[in-house]
């Protein structure tokens, strides 16, 4: 797959720019679409969509900032394995097993609806909340990404969570 990608590329400055990117962030990018889509396929599908992406706005990933790079990769797999979960969920099944479809439909709705309350948080919460619980940073390295403090990145978080419940008992 890099093969082709690569082919896309303009110059030899860009592939290499685009390997460094690809070699440094590939790994976090399908932990980030296994912890969403809990499927290593589907995973491996979310982070080459999320590789085709960059390579259509590869000038724009040319003019982030490093410390911005990681945030925006995240994201942008994030937002492919959505698009596939929601896909997979008006797939149905060819089985005779209608109990296990139907409890593994009831699942995947409690999900989207976790989801779908994840994205009602305000942005400075839900950043950290990401951050924290998809793509496994620290607080530190929260705190260094954001320019804010540990403490301010414990207790956004603290409050999001908060939120969240509160979010999700409203909704029950």
């Amino acid at each position: 797959m890099v093969w082709y990608l690569l082919s896309v590329l303009e110059d030899e400055r860009e592939r290499q720019k685009f390997v460094r990117i690809y070699e440094e962030y590939h790994d976090r990018m399908e932990k980030t679409a296994i912890r969403i889509l809990l499927n290593q396929a589907d995973a491996e599908d979310a982070v080459q969509n999320a590789f085709m992406r960059v390579i259509e706005h590869f000038h724009q990933a040319l003019e982030i900032p490093c410390e911005e790079l990681a945030f925006w990769l995240i994201s942008i797999v994030k937002n492919e394995a959505l698009m596939i979960l929601r896909k997979n969920q008006k797939i149905v099944p060819l089985e005779d097993d209608w109990d296990s479809f139907a409890e593994s439909a009831e699942e995947t709705q409690s999900y989207s609806d976790l989801v779908a309350l994840f994205a009602r948080l305000p942005e400075s919460y839900r950043s950290v909340l990401e951050m924290k619980m998809l793509i496994g940073y620290t607080d530190r390295e929260i705190a260094e990404r954001l320019g804010i403090s540990e403490t301010a990145v414990s207790t956004r978080a603290s409050r999001g969570r908060a939120l969240l419940r509160k979010l999700a008992e409203k909704e029950g």
